[in-house]
């Protein structure tokens, strides 16, 4: 597998490559090694698999260590996530699957989002590649550019839904309280933002959609440094009528970041271009059994099953009648949600790596 970030590196992707690959790793038969940054190194011994932390930068000049370490490992598959944070805008990751490929090797790509026209050189670089495509949202071609849809007209398209890569966790009543009472701050409703602060995640609605005089807002979330955005952001709540009403976390561990989304009252994500099932803070919102306000582009309005309510986009007002309704709703337990998924997408990835030997 080869991704720009991996634990203890921060991304999305990165826990999502750590989560498929413990996963796979369960089936004594399969063996894994994950090739990624150099910075994303701890030091400390891997679960079932091997990390070769060694790209430095993914320049060009870097294929070599590529080439090293896929020749002495000589694996069946080779695995590339796109994109990673990790990969910063170097060259190196478009032409991956060409080196894998031309090396001997089976090649399935994950693509975990959509392309920009400024990416159409690259994008044609990875798709002319023999390999499978699993994606992680539903109808994903049908919502490519439609020049990226010719160029992947004959690509062969999985669909494998994505996962919490939070873990669940169950609380006692007193430490609920405890935990409560440290992140409320004499309010009374918690309300959490979780994830990646970035302007397309909408996280300047909260100040519209949450109360002043009722709410304390929690931001858990890596915050860029100097960037324009995050300023914007911390602005707005170190001035009235939100002083002393926002807390802004950074990024805190998996763990840490479970109880938060567990004792909230509700986990607000008023995304600007819809949310979904392959958004990974949905789902470990979703695990918590924590209500969760949301958009989307195709859905509307309550889900009792997930505890989800859907509103139209940038329509704060929807939002802020919902979280009226539906604040400290907790969904019933149910065998589905409650389930180990990455067991499940473990499967599906292993049949496909299966097919794909089969020549099927």
């Amino acid at each position: 597998m080869i991704t720009g970030t991996f634990p203890p590196g921060k991304c999305g992707v990165g826990d999502y490559s750590y989560s498929l690959a413990k996963a796979l790793t369960h089936d004594r038969d399969v063996h894994v090694a994950v090739l990624t940054s150099a910075f994303c190194g701890n030091g400390k011994a891997p679960e079932r698999f091997e990390v070769y932390p060694v790209i430095d930068q993914w320049r060009l000049v870097e294929a070599l260590k590529v080439i090293k370490i896929v020749r002495r490992w000589s694996p069946d598959i080779v695995h590339i996530q796109y994109p990673s944070q990790g990969y910063g805008k170097r060259l190196l990751p478009w032409f991956l699957p060409m080196i894998a490929y031309l090396m001997g090797a089976r090649v399935v790509q994950t693509w975990h989002e959509g392309y920009s026209r400024r990416n159409a050189v690259g994008f044609l670089l990875k798709a002319v590649v023999p390999s499978r495509i699993v994606v992680v949202r539903p109808d994903y071609k049908k919502e490519l550019r439609p020049l990226f849809r010719w160029i992947a007209t004959k690509k062969k398209f999985v669909f494998i839904r994505n996962a919490s890569s939070i873990p669940k966790l169950v609380l006692v009543d007193a430490e609920k309280a405890e935990l409560r009472a440290h992140y409320l701050r004499g309010q009374k409703r918690l309300l959490v933002f979780f994830g990646f602060v970035y302007p397309h995640k909408g996280v300047e609605q909260l100040f519209e959609i949450a109360n002043p005089v009722l709410d304390q807002i929690v931001i858990a979330g890596e915050v860029r440094e100097g960037d324009a955005y995050r300023k914007s952001i911390l602005e707005r709540a170190s001035q009235d009528p939100w002083r002393g009403k926002v807390t802004v976390t950074g990024f805190i561990p998996a763990r840490d970041v479970a109880a938060l989304l567990a004792v909230a009252d509700a986990v607000v994500l008023p995304f600007r271009v819809g949310g979904g099932e392959w958004n990974t803070s949905i789902h470990a919102s979703v695990l918590q059994g924590t209500f969760i306000i949301t958009t989307s582009l195709t859905r509307n309005g309550y889900d009792k099953k997930y505890n989800i309510y859907y509103a139209k986009l940038d329509d704060t007002q929807e939002m802020k009648s919902a979280l009226q309704t539906h604040a400290g709703a907790r969904r019933e337990n149910n065998a589905e949600l409650d389930r180990d998924e990455w067991q499940q997408i473990a499967i599906e990835h292993n049949l496909l790596y299966k097919s794909l030997l089969l020549n099927e």
